[in-house]
């Protein structure tokens, strides 16, 4: 991380309401880090979280002291403690790679509602160079991009950092002055915690001294820190100090840690889940390693239970979560599935597909060993009841990533293109945070022509016309079933409804002429009809009504869907005309 002339201050703005977990702070201010456009040595990083809302017996109540049914001052005092508390733990080991780096780390946390104007009265008090907003703030970010004089990124669900606005807006409209109860206090280095470090936080009810004193403060402490360095990769600390060997030997190694640090394929943010061994190749486990992990493959462990077998959730040695699917006996395509998913999936590494970690074959028992997805399927968290309703930018997140997933297949992968044959919602596992990953290539298979005749099989309602009817097999057959999934994304409806008007039964038949003729507000899903993008859904319809041709020559590949979802005009206009042109044809 280089230096530059004058000193910058970096603000990332949370909602402090909700809960999270140290891997998401962690990986945000690597990813900030490692951009090399946004934070420079000698800059402050200020971990901005905003409380809205604080718990009580009764659910949660707001931060509105002077006001019917808010909470009082004392428990408003309280929860910031606490908070801001929380947050200096979870930023402990960030602090230390930073202060490498010359990069200071204070967090504040500040009571108040409404969110969005306390965000921009402290980004203005502190002048920030950028203001980093949360994922959960994005709802907000055309007035974020109004009103804050700054550069502006924002945090997508990968938890990557996407800039919104590289460059200060000239105009803005003044911001009106409130007073809101705030509390700060420096991230210290692990070897430098004392006891007196509770005494370093600065609290006032009017936060725009309280920001400046607490930096201040901040200047003097690190004045008489002494250098740290960097742990390897998933390393903890094990004392204070290190000996002269141990530091020179970190020092050496403190760009390859670094790089390390960003690769680490941490799952899910939100529940830290990881993958220990994603650099190997698919390896052989022994039988007992398998029954060990799913404890026998108890009851209390099935995952679930389809035509191939059943899958046990299952803990490795090492801490590793797997998802084991056991052929069953009697299965006929058992065998077959069980190597084209070995095959396929061996050369098949992307962040938007499960990875095969291993597998196992014991005489007439084979068993595949996946990494644990933690957060159900795109079919549960669509239908079932009891989950709950997914917003417009999780499916807009989860379209991208899918569609991203069939690319790599179809366009990436060394060896050569492999065809799905089974995309739909229950293949589709997610984290929870909504990153999408595809899963089950139990009927994957290598495209070795253009065009290949097969025995169909697959879900019905995702089959592509010249599949269902002729068994012609293509990366356009993948195309057309994701089309589909836009469609379910898009509107919250199942493949096939009864209820629905004749000739209008299948989601295909009923969506196509409500793209055609734009009338999107009847085909967007009613629970969130009042928070969708417009645009992105007029992107996604888009690409739903190129994916879901009859005629295959005139779906486009999973690239240029992945540039039309991603907003490259270009493209949009290109594939319009072609699709428009197909319809007057038509007529």
């Amino acid at each position: 991380m280089e230096s530059h002339l004058s000193p910058s201050l970096v603000v990332i703005a949370y909602d402090a309401t909700k809960d999270r977990g140290v891997h998401e702070l962690k990986r945000t201010i690597d990813e900030v880090r490692m951009r090399g456009d946004i934070l420079h040595g000698g800059d402050r990083l200020i971990v901005l979280g905003v409380l809205h809302k604080v718990p009580n017996p009764m659910g949660y109540m707001k931060v509105c002291p002077d006001s019917f049914g808010g909470a009082s001052a004392r428990v408003v005092e309280e929860e910031v403690t606490k908070r801001i508390d929380v947050y200096v733990n979870m930023l402990l080991q960030s602090a230390e790679v930073c202060e490498d780096e010359r990069v200071t780390i204070e967090v504040k946390i500040t009571a108040g509602t409404p969110m969005k104007q306390v965000i921009l009265q402290e980004v203005v008090h502190y002048k920030a160079t950028w203001v980093i907003l949360d994922r959960h703030l994005r709802r907000d970010l055309k007035f974020y991009l109004k009103q804050i004089p700054c550069k502006v990124a924002l945090i997508q669900d990968n938890l990557s950092v996407q800039l919104k606005r590289s460059h200060s807006a000239n105009e803005t409209d003044p911001v009106e002055h409130k007073s809101f109860y705030s509390m700060s206090k420096p991230v210290l280095l692990l070897n430098c915690q004392g006891g007196e470090t509770d005494g370093q936080s600065v609290i006032s009810c009017r936060s725009y001294s309280l920001s400046t004193n607490s930096l201040e403060s901040y200047d003097m402490q690190r004045a008489n820190l002494l250098p740290s360095y960097s742990h390897g990769l998933r390393e903890q600390h094990k004392s204070g100090t290190y000996n002269k060997s141990e530091i020179n030997h970190l020092a050496l190694n403190k760009t390859f840690s670094r790089r390390h640090t960003m690769e680490a394929p941490i799952l899910c943010a939100a529940c830290g889940a990881s993958t220990e061994l994603y650099i190997k190749d698919a390896m052989r486990f022994t039988f007992s390693e398998i029954q060990l992990a799913t404890e026998d493959f108890s009851k209390e462990n099935l995952l679930g239970e389809g035509g191939y077998g059943h899958v046990y959730k299952g803990e490795l040695k090492d801490g590793q979560l797997i998802a084991a699917k056991v052929r069953k006996e009697a299965s006929t395509q058992g065998f077959a599935e069980f190597q084209s998913e070995v095959y396929v999936l061996n050369l098949a590494r992307h962040k938007n597909i499960v990875m095969l970690l291993g597998f196992c074959c014991k005489e007439n028992l084979n068993i595949l060993v996946y990494e644990y997805i933690c957060n159900k399927s795109l079919d549960w968290h669509l239908f079932d009841k009891a989950a709950d309703i997914i917003d417009w930018h999780q499916r807009y997140s989860i379209a991208t990533g899918t569609a991203k997933g069939l690319r790599f297949l179809h366009e990436e992968c060394r060896g050569g293109p492999i065809i799905h044959r089974d995309v739909r919602p229950g293949n589709i596992l997610l984290t929870h945070d909504f990153v999408p990953m595809l899963g089950d290539f139990g009927l994957a298979r290598w495209k070795t022509t253009d065009e290949v005749q097969t025995r169909v099989l697959g879900t019905l309602g995702y089959l592509a016309p010249e599949y269902a009817e002729n068994g012609i097999v293509s990366v356009r057959t993948d195309v057309y079933a994701f089309g589909i999934i836009l469609l379910q994304l898009i509107s919250g409806q199942k493949v096939v409804d009864p209820k629905r008007e004749k000739g209008q039964q299948s989601l295909r038949q009923w969506a196509e002429p409500l793209i055609e003729r734009l009338a999107l507000h009847e085909l967007i899903d009613q629970r969130i009809s009042d928070s969708y993008d417009t645009y992105e859904l007029y992107l996604m319809a888009k690409a739903a009504l190129l994916c879901i041709q009859r005629n295959p020559e005139m779906r486009p590949s999973m690239g240029e869907i992945v540039r039309l979802l991603e907003g490259e005009n270009n493209h949009i206009h290109y594939l319009g005309e072609q699709v428009l042109s197909h319809y007057h044809a038509r007529k």
